[in-house]
């Protein structure tokens, strides 16, 4: 007997890549390394927590020691190994707070976790006691106090980013009790931000699904993609959307890496830190690594490479490995500025030309690491998945697409017929995986359409195959052009 639940019609959104599987052919290797050695005076001189890059080998180092209460920033224009730093720093100092100083405006930063950079300016969430979102600017001898500030209210900051529009995402930690948060704020030009510190008016606020710290954002150019860590439930949120309308979650989109790292008899607990999206290339670089461990912490710290439309791992950049193959050991610098040592992968940035920037937490100390090969491009289209709850299917059932043949989209219709993990993938008459349209994301009971868009791919034969559960379900497909 078929069951009727109260239901509504709703959309929700997730994407597709349509682009032939691309593949990581390359190897990473570290360009050089800032010093850490109190007699080099290119040395940021105390823990990197963050770094933002203004253009390649030019860039903002967050220097953060939270033990005695240490913050301020470093600049650096040409860096290589030994040369670049804007300004002259005390190697591990006691207290040193960074001030934001315009006339008789002045603010102490105070416990920031991130920065990033748009047009020349850094931006900082401080946690001082307006949790004021401070601006920097670089110039070509140091840095300074930029005229704008805004009070965001009384909650912890962590993570930040901007898109092209100048939208500023900023991340509200949580805890194991309560939910995390993102607020969008306007541009801050437009916003009238100033020297006097006004209070934020956010655009939107989006409440995470599950208590936790939420310990990284990014966002696509456009800021129609979010994408946030939670390092308590080891979970990254992707949310669909943009700054004028509000955003959904993406329930399509889910990352699995091993939560736990065997260090002889100590284990470690790992999850996601610092996001960063590569646009035109289409990538999600997470940081992943214990919170805060020294000793064994050491021998872990890596940056996953995700497909930004279904969280699967398509590379990694295993820092940890990297430090022992250069230097023998995992905590120690290699003495020839390959290698920092005492991996902490937190933060990243990228240059225009796809360099990858990593901030060494416990190596005090800022990374250039560099691709020898091109890196892939990974394609994003967004596909509607409408999804009927009225009723309770009394089986599992994958529908005949229609139409059939198609040029260039048809609908995928299936059923289930109860909660499942589920996937939907496309592949070739010769079984070469295509794309993955659904990757074992968790589904109610209910009836679903989806379009699929193959206007990226040649005429011919097609599968498409269901996986609800253990249970496999395949239908063929024509596309005729």
């Amino acid at each position: 007997m078929i069951k009727k639940i109260t239901s509504i019609l709703f959309f929700l959104t997730i994407f597709s890549s349509l682009i032939l599987p691309q593949t990581f052919d390359g190897t990473w290797s570290v360009d050089y390394v800032l010093p850490d050695n109190e007699f080099n005076p290119n040395s940021i001189g105390q823990r990197t927590m963050s770094v933002a890059v203004v253009a390649e080998n030019s860039f903002v180092a967050l220097a953060a020691n939270y033990g005695n209460g240490t913050y301020y920033l470093v600049g650096y224009k040409n860096a290589s190994q030994n040369t670049g730093i804007l300004g002259t720093y005390p190697y591990s100092a006691d207290s040193l707070k960074m001030k934001w100083i315009d006339g008789f405006n002045q603010v102490f930063l105070e416990t920031p976790r991130d920065i990033v950079s748009y047009n020349n300016l850094i931006y900082v969430p401080s946690n001082d006691v307006n949790h004021n979102i401070l601006a920097f600017e670089l110039k070509a001898d140091s840095i300074y106090t930029y005229p704008q500030r805004y009070k965001t209210g009384n909650r912890e900051l962590w993570a930040i980013d901007i898109d092209q529009a100048g939208h500023i995402f900023v991340t509200v930690a949580g805890d194991s009790s309560t939910p995390g948060s993102v607020l969008v704020f306007e541009n801050p030009s437009i916003a009238g931000w100033n020297s006097q510190g006004n209070k934020a008016t956010i655009l939107h606020e989006i409440i995470l699904p599950n208590a936790g710290t939420a310990r990284g954002i990014t966002v696509n150019s456009e800021g129609t993609l979010i994408y946030v860590s939670n390092y308590l439930t080891r979970e990254i949120y992707c949310y669909v959307g943009n700054p004028n309308d509000g955003y959904s979650l993406n329930s399509g989109f889910n990352f699995n890496a091993n939560n736990t790292f065997e260090v002889g008899a100590v284990t470690l607990e790992v999850g996601p830190w610092g996001l960063q999206y590569m646009n035109n290339k289409n990538l999600l670089f997470v940081g992943h690594d214990a919170s805060f461990v020294r000793s064994e912490g050491y021998n872990y710290g890596r940056y996953y490479i995700l497909n930004p439309n279904t969280g699967e791992i398509l590379d990694t950049i295993n820092v940890a490995e990297w430090n022992v193959k250069q230097s023998g050991v995992y905590n120690n610098p290699d003495s020839l500025g390959t290698a920092s040592g005492y991996a902490a992968t937190y933060n990243l940035d990228f240059d225009e030309n796809f360099n990858v920037y990593t901030a060494a937490y416990y190596g005090w100390s800022i990374e250039k690491w560099t691709y020898s090969g091109e890196l892939p491009t990974i394609d994003i289209t967004i596909t509607d998945i409408e999804i009927d709850g009225e009723f309770i299917p009394e089986q599992i059932q994958l529908k005949q697409n229609y139409p059939n043949p198609f040029n260039p989209t048809t609908t995928i219709e299936f059923q289930i017929n109860k909660q499942d993990e589920v996937s939907l993938k496309i592949f070739s008459i010769n079984g070469e995986l295509i794309t993955n349209l659904i990757s074992n994301s968790v589904f109610s009971p209910g009836n679903y359409k989806l379009t699929f868009d193959a206007s990226k791919l040649v005429s011919g034969t097609y599968f498409y195959q269901l996986k609800v559960g253990q249970k496999i379900f395949s239908n063929k497909m024509v596309l005729l052009k």
